[in-house]
């Protein structure tokens, strides 16, 4: 049976003084706080910078303070949004490498690094009939050529090569057959390089549980189907806005622990808005650990 945490992406919100943490909790404060709570983290603040060397070890010490704790990195824009788009993929392979060298091995060599995640472009296709359903447009030019199974490969080679364990988040229904299930190719690459798909809880993507790693990875981003679909400029404003009901997660709990059976599960609250995804992860655990099958 392998393990099952449960924790948010992200930590620092303001809504979440005074529904989670302790009004009047801030700065370092609130890392620490959190870490009585859950024993892992998904830090995505990496999607959109580079973090500092401060920081890094802000989140060492926070993780080195919780037993087993330990934390997931979403990594930078500019690679899964941008130069996984070019036809070249020499700007992907160096991004990459350079985030690991000065974000991935810090964490690895402490001890607490856990997941590390590349939520792919909406645009990112295994052919070009099926597209996202968004008027959004992509930060990139979408160029003539289909990517798929080869950049795909590329794509996992290079994760493969970087400490801690590949996950791979999907969001364009290219990938998905008939059957709502990863297409044969796709799922055959990621077993080969060890990556786990994504497992996601939202309006966009349907929930697809593969047994492709030694890992599973499940983030929750709420079922704010008007938001998610809403012509808006460009911002994720209102999407992630949701709480689940004890039932929407006990609809799933029968499934992350079958997830368990087969190897470790990570559990990630992504709707962060009003502190629903400290309170919802919460709850979850509390669902997971009296599970009686």
């Amino acid at each position: 049976m392998g393990t099952i945490k449960v924790g948010t992406s992200g930590w620092s919100y303001e809504d979440w003084v005074g529904t989670f943490y302790q009004a009047g909790t801030k700065g370092p404060e609130l890392l620490r706080s959190y870490f009585t709570s859950f024993d892992t983290l998904e830090i995505n603040s990496t999607y959109h910078r580079m973090p500092t060397e401060e920081e890094i070890d802000l989140w060492i010490d926070a993780a080195l303070s919780c037993d087993n704790g330990d934390i997931s990195i979403k990594l930078p824009i500019e690679a899964s949004q941008e130069a996984v788009m070019k036809e070249d993929p020499a700007d992907l392979l160096e991004i990459l490498h350079d985030f690991g060298k000065r974000v991935l091995e810090p964490l690895d060599n402490a001890g607490v690094l856990g997941g590390v995640l590349f939520q792919a472009s909406p645009f990112f296709f295994v052919r070009g009939d099926i597209t996202y359903p968004s008027k959004r447009q992509p930060r990139v030019p979408v160029p003539e050529y289909i990517y798929g199974e080869d950049r795909l490969r590329e794509l996992l080679y290079v994760l493969r090569s970087l400490p801690g364990k590949p996950a791979l988040e999907l969001r364009n229904s290219s990938w998905i057959a008939e059957d709502i299930s990863l297409i044969d190719e796709a799922r055959s690459i990621l077993r080969e390089h060890g990556t786990a798909l994504v497992v996601v809880d939202a309006p966009s993507f349907p929930w697809i549980v593969d047994h492709l790693s030694g890992q599973f990875y499940v983030r929750f981003h709420g079922r704010n189907r008007a938001a998610w679909y809403r012509d808006h400029d460009g911002t994720s404003s209102g999407k992630y806005d949701y709480r689940y009901t004890s039932s929407e997660l006990k609809e799933r709990v029968v499934s992350i622990r079958k997830m368990a059976s087969l190897g470790d599960v990570r559990v990630i609250f992504n709707n962060h808005p009003g502190g629903s995804a400290p309170l919802n992860a919460l709850e979850m655990k509390e669902l997971l650990d009296t599970y009686d099958g």
